[in-house]
């Protein structure tokens, strides 16, 4: 059964738009990076609500495992490591598809 990873999340109020945006182009870089992503897309949120995550990240992966080799992979590592001081809030769910 294939895996779909999503994660809604925000960055600090202020944060300096360049460097969101390259945090959202080096995310949108890793399918091209990680062979285990089957299928990718990250939305910023049209903001029509006040508790809306600003962005969405939509991941398939073919097994658990798969994700795992994601979530571990250096790639992804290197750019949760630029993210995480920008990041203010941010949730993660997992569900098979």
């Amino acid at each position: 059964m294939a895996i779909r990873h999503v994660v809604l999340f925000d960055f600090i109020p202020g944060a300096d738009e360049a460097a969101v945006r390259q945090i959202i182009d080096q995310l949108n870089e890793l399918p091209g990076v990680i062979d285990e992503i089957r299928q990718w897309s990250i939305r910023e949120d049209l903001g029509k609500r006040d508790h809306s995550s600003r962005f969405a990240l939509i991941a398939d992966f073919d097994t658990m495992d798969a994700m795992n080799g994601y979530l571990t992979h250096p790639a992804h590592v290197r750019v949760v490591e630029q993210a995480i001081p920008l990041i203010s809030g941010l949730a993660e769910h997992d569900h098979e598809i």
